[in-house]
């Protein structure tokens, strides 16, 4: 019987030398660049998430003029500064200044063009606010209507040497006890300190009551009055020496100062909603008084620059949905400002109050989802605002009056403070 024949023998194969050095950094290098190639390919074919969505539903960021774009690169200028991607260190409310404010001098005489008319016909005249735990200042404008203004200090002021002051002003459908019922800033007047002295920290809060008007101003009748009806709006159509509510909250500042309660370089204003036009509107018309202001969920105000010199110094907290005013006229503004070379902070947040890269999408923010945005008040990033006016101060002394409070202005019969 014959053997069978047997298969063919496996080839033996020697195991190959591990390369040298060269060999591998040259197989390293000829990866590298394949991998590099496939990249380029692959994202050439690429799209974004914004690619599919149709223009119309892009809202602000996206809707920059070719122009301002080209300016910027797309990026805040000098001047105008992310305060959210920059801010650093704890919220603590004793925290001091990080570096010297930058003082800027007092801008001289009106610096306000004037326009629009004077607001005097009222629906009826407001009464004295529930001002809880606080001081109520009382007066009598040029109209002849008592006016009211909120006064939160901490305890033992009046032994202290002048503290900061900020002036609060509410949007226009609320009053001047949303200091309590929406911010932090009571609790945060207390400890804060914004003067850079470990020995001198909190702050003062003057809360000015609006005027109950009998017609809508004209940014309400654009609006629509039927959805809205304000209760105590300020008025920052009238930009004239002679606007009754400025000489109020001038009324009112100069009562704190004849107490020497408030250090002079260090009065600032801060609004929400429409408030935060009166307090852009305060700042420009008293240039030589406030040392810098902030505005939350507000953009332009009608009031317009004009003196050769900066605007004074702003910070813009808006949510990236805001059906009031949006997101994208907020940025309008603030471009505005870079073009007048004005130093501008802004924070764009989302709903829960933290940074957002860039407006929302037209369909991501409804009609309610904006309202809501609207109404809530930043409270988790008072701490950057505080940061923010903390940075600035005015290049006069603490005692030495300026030149606004010295000059004439319309008459205000002030009544006595009470409780």
């Amino acid at each position: 019987m014959p053997r069978p024949r047997p298969g063919p023998r496996a080839r033996r194969t020697s195991t190959p030398a591990p390369p040298g050095p060269r060999r591998l950094r040259a197989a390293l290098v000829a990866a590298l660049a394949g991998a590099a190639a496939w990249l380029a390919a692959a994202c050439s074919a690429c799209s974004t998430p914004s690619s599919s969505v149709d223009g119309g539903d892009l809202l602000g960021v996206f809707e920059r003029d070719a122009g301002a774009a080209a300016a910027d690169g797309g990026q805040p200028t000098a001047a105008r500064q992310d305060a959210g991607a920059r801010a650093t260190g704890p919220a603590n409310a004793a925290a001091t200044p990080q570096k010297p404010p930058a003082a800027r001098p007092p801008s001289e005489g009106s610096c306000v063009a004037e326009q629009g008319r004077p607001g005097r016909e009222l629906r009826k005249t407001l009464g004295r606010p529930p001002c809880r735990g606080a001081q109520v200042l009382e007066t009598r404008d040029a109209e002849g209507s008592p006016r009211y203004a909120c006064v939160i200090a901490p305890s033992g002021v009046e032994t202290r040497a002048p503290l900061p002051l900020i002036v609060f002003f509410h949007a226009d459908g609320d009053n001047p006890t949303s200091v309590d019922k929406e911010t932090g800033l009571r609790k945060l007047g207390a400890t804060w300190n914004l003067t850079g002295d470990p020995a001198h920290a909190g702050f003062i809060v003057l809360a000015p009551q609006g005027r109950a008007f009998k017609t809508p101003s004209q940014a309400e009748r654009v609006r629509g009055t039927k959805m809205y009806t304000p209760i105590a709006p300020f008025d920052v159509e009238f930009t004239g020496e002679e606007n009754v509510d400025v000489a109020t909250v001038d009324a009112f500042v100069d009562q704190l100062l004849e107490k020497k309660l408030v250090d002079r370089r260090r009065i600032y204003a801060l609004g929400a909603s429409y408030g935060g036009h009166m307090a852009a509107t305060y700042a420009m018309m008293r240039a030589d008084r406030v040392a810098a202001f902030a505005t939350f969920g507000s953009d332009a105000p009608p009031a317009e620059w004009a003196c050769p010199g900066p605007p004074p110094p702003a910070m813009a907290i808006y949510r990236a949905c805001d059906d009031m005013f949006s997101c994208e006229s907020v940025e309008r503004w603030l471009r505005a400002r870079d073009a007048a070379s004005a130093e501008t902070a802004f924070l764009r947040l989302d709903e829960a109050g933290r940074d957002e890269p860039h407006c929302a999408l037209r369909n991501r923010c409804s009609a309610k989802k904006g309202a809501i945005n609207h109404a809530r008040w930043p409270k988790s990033r008072e701490a950057d605002l505080l940061r923010f006016f903390a940075g600035h101060v005015l290049a006069i002394g603490a005692d030495t009056p300026t030149a606004e409070t010295t000059a004439p202005r319309p008459a205000t019969q002030t009544g006595a403070a009470g409780r």
